[in-house]
């Protein structure tokens, strides 16, 4: 494979993609020559375009490129060893080319032409950052009003391995975003600005583990306008004190902002405020749930685990999480009281033993983890495959085929755990098992393929713990417990 040392095609982009918004600034294209020189490849018929969209937001904002947006695009040679395309510091088939929107698609002087029978994994970054390498550092504008707004909001998106010359890129909101409402028409009149006070505006990027952590960086942040009576920033993941969280200043007067509790900031997602006015103070009216700030990226590896029907009855009583950014889980976590929620075949019973459960191995770039569990009672046991971890923030759903015996009747089930990482353990715990497929029954012993039973860490959490010595070695993917998710 021949490597060339400069680009020649232009990335186009179809007229519904979705992206950032309000800025009028016309950057002029440039050549970008990657470290090393070399010749001038012209077209070839080779030449890689891109179409691009961004997930459902909640609100009505931040839906489109404009003209003078630019992104930075690295292509990696796929070698047949990774799913993902592992970009090196340097070095790579393109390494951060610069593209930039003309009202119409992306266009560079010069472009990424491709080697005919290979195929590449393509990873790009809006806004265009100079430094942007696999691991780089990325600040947010500490005066969001006007164009700094979008680009404070870093995007990211990544190809599976294609050939194509038209390769599809779905970018995905990767820092935070807060909203601050005004509630009320009692405000006083006059000119209203609402800066932060002193939160982490810098973030350390991992574009292989899709990893954008706080660094300790502080400074104040001025909000942009968010239509009429509202306020909006992009801010690294992190947590916020409730005391003095921002000034608001209306005319000549300055309010202290403080929240009713800290605030917890989640990548791609947004947080809601709603102030209200009262006897000359702001009020804190109270603080929204995180809402969906884009439609997250979604591991479709569950679907391979749990049938959909299945799925559908299932996330009436626990939550998937379906994001590709999961916390870090290993460690080994105590459920107790083990209480049942729900019995599709109508067992029910108070007697459940507590368990003990482990993640270990969690790979971050391939999001998979092994999973091991011990009852503090029972026998039965049973192999895992296909052991994934999803979600997003703190939230995760681990999910895993098993195969097996219980009462010497064959079982292939699906267990499913979901909850939120926290310091102490995994809050709000909850684990379904779902009897896929059983063998010769016929005395019904088992209950019938397709039934499923949810129980959930009663007390709401679930403690860090250390694995109880008395149990059998440690093996990869095994699943130890009583059988209590298939037995009468």
């Amino acid at each position: 494979m021949k490597a060339f040392n400069r680009y020649v095609v232009p990335l186009f982009l179809a007229s519904m993609a979705l992206l950032s918004c309000g800025k009028d600034k016309v950057v002029e294209d440039e050549e970008i020559e990657i470290p090393g020189g070399g010749d001038f490849y012209p077209d070839n018929g080779n030449t890689v375009s891109f179409e691009a969209q961004l997930g459902d937001l909640s609100r009505a904002t931040d839906t489109s490129f404009d003209t003078g947006d630019q992104i930075g695009v690295f292509a990696v040679v796929a070698d047949g060893t990774s799913d993902k395309g592992v970009i090196a510091e340097r070095g790579n088939y393109a390494d951060n080319v610069r593209y930039t929107y003309n009202g119409s698609k992306f266009t560079s002087g010069n472009g990424i032409s491709i080697e005919e029978g290979d195929q590449y994994f393509y990873h790009a970054v809006y806004p265009y950052v100079s430094s942007a390498a696999a691991s780089f550092s990325f600040t947010v504008k500490n005066d969001q009003r006007g164009e700094n707004y979008t680009l404070s909001d870093l995007c990211t998106a990544q190809s599976i391995a294609t050939s194509a010359t038209l390769v599809q890129l779905n970018f995905s909101h990767r820092l935070s975003k807060v909203i601050v409402n005004m509630a009320g028409t009692n405000w006083p009149s006059g000119d209203r600005k609402l800066t932060l006070n002193n939160p982490r505006v810098s973030a350390s990027v991992d574009l292989n583990d899709l990893t954008f952590t706080s660094t300790s960086t502080r400074d104040a942040v001025v909000c942009s306008e968010n239509g009429t009576n509202s306020f909006k920033a992009i801010l690294p993941p992190q947590t916020i004190g409730k005391e003095n969280f921002a000034v608001l200043t209306i005319g000549d007067r300055n309010y202290t902002v403080d929240l009713s509790a800290d605030l917890v900031l989640n990548s791609g997602l947004q947080k809601e405020i709603t102030l209200t006015y009262n006897s000359d103070e702001v009020v804190v009216e109270f603080t929204g749930d995180i809402n969906p700030w884009e439609e997250e990226e979604v591991d479709n590896r569950f679907d391979d685990v749990v049938p959909p029907e299945i799925r559908d009855e299932l996330e009436d009583y626990i939550t998937i999480y379906n994001g590709v950014n999961p916390p870090n889980v290993e460690g080994v976590y105590f459920i107790d009281p083990f209480d049942l929620v729900y019995s599709e075949d109508g067992y029910d019973s108070d007697n459940w033993a507590s368990y003990y459960i482990k993640f270990s191995n969690q790979n971050m770039t391939y999001n998979t983890i092994d999973y091991a569990e011990v009852a503090t009672s029972g026998t039965a046991e049973s192999t895992g495959k296909g052991a994934f971890i999803s979600g997003s923030g703190n939230n995760f759903t681990a999910y895993f085929n098993t195969e097996g015996t219980s009462k010497d009747i064959y079982t292939k089930t699906a267990l499913v755990i979901s909850g939120t990482k926290t310091s102490s353990g995994i809050k709000n715990l909850y684990y379904a098992f779902i009897l896929v497929e059983k063998g010769y029954d016929p005395d019904g012993i088992l209950m019938d393929e397709g039934y499923f039973r949810v129980f959930k860490d009663e007390d709401g959490l679930s403690v860090n713990s250390t694995w109880p010595s008395r149990t059998r070695s440690d093996v990869k993917g095994v699943s130890i417990y009583s059988g209590f998710g298939v037995q009468q």
